[in-house]
């Protein structure tokens, strides 16, 4: 059997290069979707960001996300979140962020549903490193949200996460990479784990495009059978 980009018809010219980027980032979204192909249910995350260097140091940093679930028939969550970070040295950089919520919640006398308004502030400190031809990528993460409620905002989470990350970045326009997310709640402990595969695709020099399956594994409680789908559109300018 011939090489694909020995096919002169359709990948004359194309680099080497191109074709390991292309072939492990297909690898690795197919793979979580063949894990989780019994999954009950499967659900979409989709959102837009916008990133503005303000100088070398200072960018801003606006997001949004809309979250469906029940086979991405039903709307179960929009956010909105707005950010400034700064670049410590080289490898490192913080940010704060303050983010809103709208969550579908059974209303008081069960009769439908209602979208539940919460409120989110939280910080990163951010490392990056290479790792031969690896990209290793830490996160740590401390987040507190509040409920709105009717007289006040009630608190109802705080925790802390710590988020590994190792990617690919090459000479192609794909950037595959893989990501493990551990969830503590302060004062409870350790509650779940975010599995998450996905590729990073450079549109330009100012748009990129992101595809990723990924899974959250109750380390308390039952397990759910969900099987999620990301995809974020990014400018950087």
């Amino acid at each position: 059997m011939h090489k694909l980009e020995n096919n002169p018809a359709l990948f004359k010219g194309l680099p080497r290069h191109w074709f390991i980027g292309v072939y492990i980032s297909l690898l690795l979204l197919i793979l979580p979707m063949v894990g989780y192909s019994q999954a009950a249910d499967i659900g979409l995350w989709a959102g837009v960001g916008v990133e503005k260097k303000i100088t070398k140091k200072w960018s801003v940093n606006v997001n949004v996300q809309s979250r469906f679930t029940d086979d991405i028939s039903v709307l179960k969550a929009y956010l909105g979140e707005v950010g400034l970070s700064y670049k410590l040295t080289k490898h490192w950089e913080v940010s704060g962020y303050y983010r809103y919520i709208a969550r579908r919640k059974r209303n008081e006398d069960k009769t439908g549903y209602e979208y539940r308004s919460y409120n989110r502030f939280y910080a990163d400190l951010a490392y990056d490193h290479k790792l031969w031809k690896l990209k290793f990528d830490y996160r740590l993460r401390y987040q507190n949200q509040f409920q709105d409620d009717e007289s006040a905002a009630e608190n109802n989470s705080s925790y802390i996460r710590n988020k590994f990350e190792l990617s690919y970045p090459n000479k192609s326009r794909f950037t595959p990479y893989i990501s493990t997310d551990f969830f503590y709640e302060i004062g409870n402990g350790f509650d779940q784990m975010r599995n998450k595969a996905g590729v990073e695709i450079a549109l330009n020099k100012h748009h990129k495009l992101e595809l990723s399956g990924f899974t959250d594994y109750r380390l308390i409680g039952s397990q759910e059978n969900r099987f999620l789908i990301g995809v974020g559109y990014k400018v950087k300018f």
